[in-house]
Parts: C-alpha cells; structure tokens; sequence
C-alpha cells in the first residue's frame, strides 16, 4: 500500500533540478541506462536539469535525488535526515529491501510488468531500457553470418529455459546452427544447456559487435526458479497435461530490453510469448512470438532462411523502436508524470 507523502517543497518548478546519486559502474545496465543515459536526455529537455553525482551535501539545491541501485541505506537514511525536503526515488526496486521501498518517494521502474508489480509499495514511473547504440555497429543481413541464433542476457534464462525453446533450439544446431550465448559467464559459471554451441563472455567493449554478427536474436522469459518448481513444468509441458493452456512464469523485473538491442541493430527476434515483448512484435510485421516448440522452430529457420523477410522485419522494427522508444519522449514523459503527481500531490 502506497502510503508515501508527496507534499514536499519543490523549489526549482519551472526547472527541475535532478541528481542521480550513486558510484556508477559501466558493466552494470541499470548503473548506464537508469542513470547515466536517462540524465543525459533529460538534460536535454527545457524544463528540466540533471547531474550525476558520488554523494550529497548540505548545498545540494536539487528537487529531486535519484539514488543508484544498490546505494547503501545507510548512507540513503543520512542523507533524507540532511536533506528532508528531497523527493527521493530509488533505482529498480526489490522485495529484499523493504526499508527503502519504505522510504523511497516513488521508483524508476523499466517496465508495465515491474510497475504492475510494485507500485503496491510507492508510485513507479517507467522509463524503458534504451541503450545508446553506435550506429556503426548495424549491418545488413548480407554482412552478417548465416544461420547465427544469438540470446545476450542472464545466464538464468538460459538455465531455466521452456522446454518447447530448448527442444526447438537442439534440433536447429543438429541441423546445423549455431548457437551462441553472450553472458557473464566468468562470474556465473557457465551454462549446460547442449544446444549452446558458442559461449562468448559479456564485455562492454566487444559485445554489441558480436551481437550484430548475428542472423537471428532470440529472447525467452519463462524463468521457473526452484528445482521442483522446474522439474514440474517441465514435466506438466513435456505430457502436455494442460493441453489448452499456456504455462508461463516470469520475473517481476521482466522487461523488452534484450530485445531493443537486436532491434536497435537490425537484428530480426523470436520471442516468448507474454509481457513486453507484445509491444513491438504483436502483429507479427516485425517479428515472431512463440510458445510451442514448432513456432520456434519454424520461426528461426525462416528467419534464417529468408534474407527478404529478414530485412524486412528488422527494418520495421528498426522504425518502431525509433518512434515508441525516443529516450527523449520518455524523459518528456517522466517529468510530466512527476508534475502530476508529485507536485501537485495527487497520490495522498
């Protein structure tokens, strides 16, 4: 239940001053996107002005500190006593933290499915996972390999991958395939899956080259965590126990973010069906959604097969990215959201 007070002092209203505050780290995606990029565009908008900053002082003139994920409550709780008139939002949020959902004004949020989830707790404004991309790195379908199958991501959705994906996977690299998984699999250990015929470490510098060297970006959600939990789906998806339904899980953070960067790269998808994805891929002009293992199958071999229809949906894709997810937008976005319904106090 959202109990927080919104009534505060904003003393720059025609202005907004923001700070996101926190260490930042390049290999982290919420430490580039939710901090770094998001002040960048927001810097760019008239009516607001942003900093990113280590820490606060008592001369901190800001209406509002964005603390980085993970920033120490302690430090968090020192600062609100200084500084009792901030609007304070916090950085993707988590159950495991009840003390700063507790304290927090309201969350940045990189999906419906994550707001959808903790706005229980505080207000949640989305702004989406949009890297910036180097134009340099998008290729034509004729200078990219054939029959290159990429996921990037975490290792987890490799682990506890659908079944349906996993057997439509091993028949593609029987056929002859490749398949290659870019993660951080020098911290997480790398995965067993057997249709995985190319591990690539994840590294800021080389892995948007590797990923624009693809044919096809895949992008599974399901995420059955727990053994029994998995065992059991699996075995309710292999007998087909539920033969009318969908058997879907997915994480509260679940968001499209894998598949912006194929998108932003020209890079066609096949992803699972349910959440985000919908928003792009819904009509199938732009890519595939899939849940049995023939869609998969199908799908990625004709993607593979079709350089037309491979160009073609990466293109549209391309163009829709372009037009939904203008950073500048949802900076825009943002602060009106934050007039609304901070500063004129509509969530008491």
């Amino acid at each position: 239940m959202i109990t927080n007070n919104f009534s505060k002092k904003i003393i720059n209203k025609e202005k907004i001053k923001i700070c996101f505050v926190g260490v930042l780290s390049m290999d982290r995606a919420s430490d580039r996107i939710f901090s770094k990029t998001f002040s960048y565009f927001l810097n760019k908008l008239d009516n607001c002005e942003s900093i990113l900053i280590d820490d606060i002082s008592e001369k901190n003139t800001c209406d509002i500190a964005i603390f980085k994920k993970n920033f120490p409550i302690k430090k968090l709780k020192r600062i609100i006593k200084i500084k009792p008139n901030f609007l304070v939002g916090i950085i993707n949020p988590s159950d495991n933290e009840k003390e700063r959902l507790n304290i927090a004004d309201f969350a940045i949020v990189g999906s419906v499915e994550e707001k959808a989830y903790y706005s229980k707790y505080l207000k949640c404004f989305i702004y989406p996972l949009i890297e910036e991309i180097n134009k340099k790195y998008i290729k034509g379908i004729e200078c990219r390999s054939k029959k290159v199958i990429c996921y990037h991501g975490n290792k987890q959705h490799l682990d506890f991958i659908n079944i349906n994906i996993e057997n439509a996977l091993k028949r593609l690299t029987r056929e002859g395939y490749e398949f290659k998984a870019i993660y951080d699999y020098k911290k997480l250990g790398k995965c067993k899956k057997s249709f995985i015929t190319k591990h690539i470490q994840w590294n800021q510098d080389t892995w948007l080259d590797e990923i624009s060297n693809s044919t096809v970006g895949i992008c599974p959600t399901t995420h059955y965590t727990g053994l029994l939990r998995n065992k059991l789906a699996k075995f309710i998806a292999r007998k087909r126990i539920l033969r009318n339904d969908y058997l879907l899980q997915f994480k509260n953070t679940s968001n499209a973010s894998r598949a912006f960067i194929f998108h932003q790269l020209k890079i066609p998808v096949v992803a699972e069906i349910g959440g985000s994805f919908h928003h792009l891929l819904g009509d199938e002009t732009a890519g595939f959604l899939c849940y049995s293992e023939e869609s998969w199958y199908e799908s990625i071999s004709r993607l593979c097969e079709d350089n037309e229809l491979n160009t073609r949906f990466s293109d549209k894709a391309f163009r829709l990215m372009k037009n939904l997810y203008d950073p500048i937008q949802w900076s825009q976005r943002f602060i009106v959201d934050i007039k609304y319904w901070l500063l004129n106090d509509k969530n008491k």
